[in-house]
């Protein structure tokens, strides 16, 4: 308190005035503090307010297996919703994200924006707390560090979503080669592509849980009534993969024109394995190029020296006695 106090002096330059602007925004923060706790406490804990909430976001409390969101949840929505109000287009990409990142709980936009928002106010008043304690801080590195923890508090949840999305989608690409021959192995041996993708979807429930779900999604779908080339749609909409994007639109278009599905599966995977040596070629011909800069600062420093070093410390000592 006395390190917050004597920054603010050195703005104000009155002791007295400093004083004052302190003891006021200490004051009104924590009015505002319990004014927002007790808004919220009580707004959850009606039973009124909670059930209009349950039953906006389409949760009606009945449904057998479903438990129902807790307090800190519908908090982090309504202050999630309170923040992105209004940003239809923002709130599709950042849907669009997290589904792609494996998030698809209803309220995952509220929850996501909420911490956003909230993770930076709480980063900055540690960086305030932690200010004591580090000496000899001027008032312009204060500054920085504020705003270096504001920083990082907005983009940590970003980044933390994007790499969970590019992992996710990695995993997903590696399993989804063995769920096209199985798939080709089920369609050809008679099965309709309904049960083919229900038993591909049984079969890698173990080992490739999360392709699994998504094609128990898909099942699912059609078992509801929607047509199979928008199920399909939809599955490459939640996964944002290119090779599952144009197995979909192969797929549609065999089902449109009545062609036979065994035969496009078994040609998409025949050119999806080449589509995969190609990219392993790729990769294997980046490797040159790729170990150059390893080359220049960490191997040919060593070489010349163990090279050129005993033939250099020879030279000095024949100078060295002329």
């Amino acid at each position: 308190m006395d390190y917050l106090l004597s920054l603010l002096n050195r703005v104000v330059g009155n002791e007295e005035l400093a004083r004052l602007l302190f003891v006021g925004a200490v004051g009104l923060s924590a009015v505002l503090a319990v004014v927002t706790l007790a808004v919220l406490v009580l707004g959850l804990r009606d039973p009124v307010q909670r059930r209009l909430i349950l039953i906006k976001r389409g949760h009606d409390g009945t449904a057998v297996g479903r438990e129902p969101p807790s307090n800190l949840q519908l908090m982090l929505e309504q202050v999630g919703q309170r923040f992105n109000s209004g940003e239809e287009g923002q709130e599709s990409v950042t849907r669009t994200l997290l589904t792609h990142a494996g998030y698809r709980s209803p309220a995952a936009v509220q929850i996501y924006w909420a911490v956003r928002l909230l993770l930076p106010l709480v980063l900055v008043g540690l960086s305030l707390l932690a200010m004591p304690l580090i000496p000899k801080l001027s008032l312009a590195v204060g500054i920085l560090l504020v705003l270096a923890a504001a920083a990082v508090g907005w983009l940590v949840p970003a980044i933390y979503v994007d790499k969970r999305k590019q992992a996710r989608m990695r995993r997903l690409l590696v399993a989804f080669p063995d769920a096209l021959d199985l798939m080709v192995v089920c369609v050809e041996s008679g099965l309709a592509l309904p049960q083919a993708i229900e038993r591909v979807a049984d079969e890698m429930s173990v080992s490739q849980p999360e392709l699994a779900l998504e094609l128990a999604l898909v099942n699912a779908e059609i078992r509801a009534g929607i047509p199979s080339t928008e199920a399909l749609k939809h599955l490459a909409a939640r996964t944002g993969l290119e090779d599952i994007r144009g197995l979909v639109s192969l797929l549609a278009q065999s089902i449109r024109f009545g062609t036979s599905v065994a035969d496009t599966l078994r040609i998409y995977a025949e050119e999806f394995r080449d589509r995969r040596t190609q990219a392993a070629e790729e990769q294997a011909a980046k490797i040159g190029t790729k170990l150059v800069f390893p080359l220049i600062f960490c191997l040919w420093p060593s070489f010349f020296l163990v090279a050129i070093g005993p033939a250099l410390i020879g030279v000095l000592k024949v100078f060295g006695k002329v």
